[in-house]
C-alpha cells in the first residue's frame, strides 16, 4: 500500500505537454503504455465560458482576471498499480460532495513513468538519463538546462533497478456551480482533504514534511554529489508545491474577500435605491401639498367671494326692510285717516 499524496499546482502551458505527451515528450521508463489513461470531460474554453456565465448570473458582476488566470489546477495523485480510472473519477465525486468544487476537467494516469536506480542513486528521465533509440544514455551534467547530446554515456538499463510510480494527473476546478463562485478551501481543509484522499484510496496517509539539507562539500561531477543533488531537486520540489498550495489559499482569500466587498456593494446599491425612492416618493408629497395648497387658496378665494355677496345682500335686506317699514306705517297713517 502506497502512501497518498494530492499536489495541487497551477495549470501552466506546459502541462498538458507533460500529461498527454504532446510533441514527442515523454518520462515513460517502459515501453508497455497499455495501462495508460486519458479522458477528457471539459474543454478548457468551454468550462471558461459556463463558469464565466454563472458566475455573472450569482454575483452580479464580470468574473475576475486573476479568477480566471487560476480557474484550473493540476492536482498529481500518487495511485497504487490496482487502481484505475473509476477510481479517481469516484474520488472526485466525493471530493465535490464533502469540499465543493473539484470539477474534473481531464484525467490522465501513467503507470509508466518512474526512475532507476542503482549503487543507491536515483536516475531520472530527461534529468540524468535519457532514451535515444533502443539505448539509454546517462549524464554528470549538473544543470538545468540540458540538451540530448549532453547525454553521453551509455549504460546498461538491465544494470538498473526499475522503480515504477504510477500516478493521475487531474486538471480541475475548484469552481461550484452551485454556489456560483469557486469553493474555498482553508489550509486546514488542505490536510484534511489528504486523509480523506488515502481513506477513499485506501492508502496510506503521511502529513508531507519539509526536511533541512545541510551540504558541506561543493557540487562537482562526482557520483556523490549528484545524489545530492537529486535529494535537493526533491525538497525544492516539495516546497514548490507548499507554496503553491499557500498561494492558492492566498487567492481564494482574496476571491472571499472581493465576494464580501461585491456584497457590501449590492447592498450599498439597494440603500442607495430605496433612497432615490424615498427622495422620489417626499418629491410627489410636496407636489400634492403645492397642489391641495392652491385648491385651498382658490377655495378661500372663493369663501371670500361670497362672504362678500352675503354681506352685500344682508345689506340690501335691511335696507328692503326699512323701506318697508316706511310703507306700512305710510299705509297705518292713512289707515287711521280714512277711519276718521
Amino acid at each position: 500500500m502506497g502512501k497518498a499524496s494530492f499536489s495541487v499546482e497551477r495549470l501552466t502551458q506546459n502541462t498538458d505537454i507533460h500529461t498527454q505527451r504532446l510533441n514527442g515528450f515523454s518520462c515513460a521508463i517502459v515501453g508497455d503504455c497499455s495501462n495508460n489513461y486519458f479522458k477528457e470531460f471539459y474543454k478548457y474554453d468551454d468550462f471558461l465560458i459556463k463558469s464565466q456565465n454563472k458566475y455573472k448570473e450569482t454575483i452580479k458582476q464580470n468574473m475576475q482576471q486573476s479568477a480566471i488566470l487560476n480557474l484550473f489546477q493540476e492536482a498529481i495523485i500518487s495511485i497504487d498499480e490496482h487502481h484505475k480510472e473509476d477510481d479517481i473519477i469516484d474520488l472526485f465525486f466525493e471530493l465535490k460532495q464533502k469540499f465543493g468544487g473539484h470539477e474534473l476537467i481531464n484525467l490522465t494516469i501513467h503507470k509508466d513513468e518512474g526512475y532507476f536506480q542503482k549503487d543507491g542513486k536515483n536516475y531520472y528521465p530527461n534529468k540524468n538519463i535519457i532514451k535515444k533509440g533502443n539505448d539509454w544514455f546517462i549524464t554528470y551534467d549538473l544543470s538545468n538546462s540540458k540538451n540530448e547530446e549532453d547525454f553521453n554515456v551509455l549504460v546498461n538499463i538491465n544494470e538498473f533497478h526499475t522503480i515504477l510510480t504510477p500516478h493521475a494527473h487531474a486538471i480541475f476546478s475548484m469552481f461550484d456551480f452551485k454556489l456560483g463562485r469557486n469553493a474555498r478551501m482553508q489550509k486546514k481543509d488542505m490536510v484534511e482533504r489528504l486523509k480523506f484522499v488515502a481513506q477513499i484510496l485506501k492508502m496510506d496517509y503521511a502529513p508531507q514534511k519539509i526536511y533541512k539539507v545541510i551540504s558541506n562539500q561543493n557540487i562537482s561531477g562526482s557520483q556523490d554529489d549528484l545524489q545530492n543533488l537529486d535529494n535537493q531537486i526533491n525538497i525544492r520540489t516539495q516546497t514548490l508545491c507548499d507554496i503553491n498550495t499557500q498561494v492558492a489559499s492566498k487567492e481564494i482569500e482574496l476571491e472571499d474577500l472581493s465576494l464580501k466587498l461585491a456584497e457590501q456593494y449590492h447592498i450599498l446599491n439597494d440603500i442607495l435605491n430605496k433612497i432615490r425612492q424615498k427622495d422620489n416618493d417626499l418629491n410627489d408629497l410636496i407636489s400634492q401639498i403645492v397642489i391641495k395648497e392652491d385648491i385651498l387658496d382658490s377655495l378661500s378665494n372663493t369663501i371670500l367671494v361670497k362672504s362678500t355677496n352675503i354681506t352685500s345682500l344682508e345689506v340690501q335686506i335691511k335696507q328692503k326692510e326699512f323701506r318697508l317699514d316706511e310703507i306700512n306705517n305710510k299705509i297705518d297713517i292713512k289707515a287711521q285717516g280714512i277711519a276718521i
